[in-house]
């Protein structure tokens, strides 16, 4: 009989190539939503009441394991629902995951929680609270699974994913804006792009999740590249990759968004997940 897994989240980037994963490779995918769907694969439950989400899983078969990707305006950073209605949603699902036998809850975390901090990122490392909501929920999430687990005897696993791409992205995404651009054959404008990224393709990142969902122990795993490019050059192969002109890249037109978040000069330390 296949493993079952069940996933929050499976409609949106990350998630929809989880799911593709679990399912290539043999699963049962059962996948979870609070929001109102019309597809008769999403289970629709409200993450605030307690009771439905026991009731759903009086009704189910429980799972070994649960992937946490459901979080909204993640493209808000400072949106207060990071700390308020994701953090206490969240809390319920694995307070009540845990009480129906589920054994392992991976949460889906980011680079971001490394804040300013630079060069190889350890996952003993992270920002100071305060440096934007989004990474505050994140953390207080993360402490909180690893001390119930403990307490409980299950895994909680907090993967902290870096910069995702592929096709899929949201339709405003640079690599999306890119390709428009060079189909349509105009100049591309962009901020100095001198900012830093550890990037890694959307189809590995899932097939690391996959891998990371037979981990037995508790703890804060990266899941990133573990090398670092300059979003400048990053954007000069992809647009060589594409065949464009390489002057119709114009630098440094426009400045970056004053809410954009920090990315230096880091990239995952790879050891935890490589053990």
């Amino acid at each position: 009989m296949s493993e079952t897994v069940w996933l929050s989240g499976a409609r949106g980037f990350v998630g929809e190539y989880v799911r593709r994963s679990f399912l290539e490779a043999g699963y049962i995918v059962k996948c979870l939503s609070n929001s109102v769907s019309n597809d008769e694969n999403i289970i629709q439950v409200d993450y605030s009441k307690r009771d439905q989400i026991r009731k759903v899983f009086e009704t189910h078969d429980v799972p070994e394991t649960f992937i946490h990707l459901g979080w909204g305006n993640v493209y808000e950073p400072h949106h207060e629902s990071h700390i308020t209605s994701n953090l206490e949603e969240s809390i319920n699902l694995i307070d009540e995951l845990y009480k129906c036998g589920v054994k392992r809850f991976l949460s889906i975390g980011s680079s971001s929680e490394y804040g300013d901090k630079t060069g190889l990122l350890e996952e003993t490392y992270s920002a100071s609270e305060g440096v934007n909501n989004y990474v505050l929920g994140k953390q207080r999430f993360a402490k909180y699974g690893l001390e119930v687990a403990e307490k409980l005897n299950r895994i909680f696993v907090h993967i902290r994913l870096f910069y995702t791409y592929g096709v899929g992205q949201k339709h405003n995404s640079l690599i999306n804006q890119l390709f428009a651009t060079y189909v349509q054959g105009d100049t591309m404008s962009l901020s100095p792009c001198v900012h830093y990224r550890d990037y890694l393709h959307i189809a590995e990142a899932a097939e690391g999740i996959r891998k990371i969902a037979g981990v037995n122990q508790s703890g804060t795993i990266n899941l990133g590249c573990g090398s670092v490019i300059q979003l400048k050059e990053f954007v000069k192969l992809l647009w060589k990759e594409l065949g464009a002109d390489p002057d119709l890249l114009i630098f440094g037109s426009h400045d970056v968004p004053i809410l954009e978040q920090s990315q230096p000069r880091s990239f995952a330390d790879l050891r935890t997940l490589k053990n």
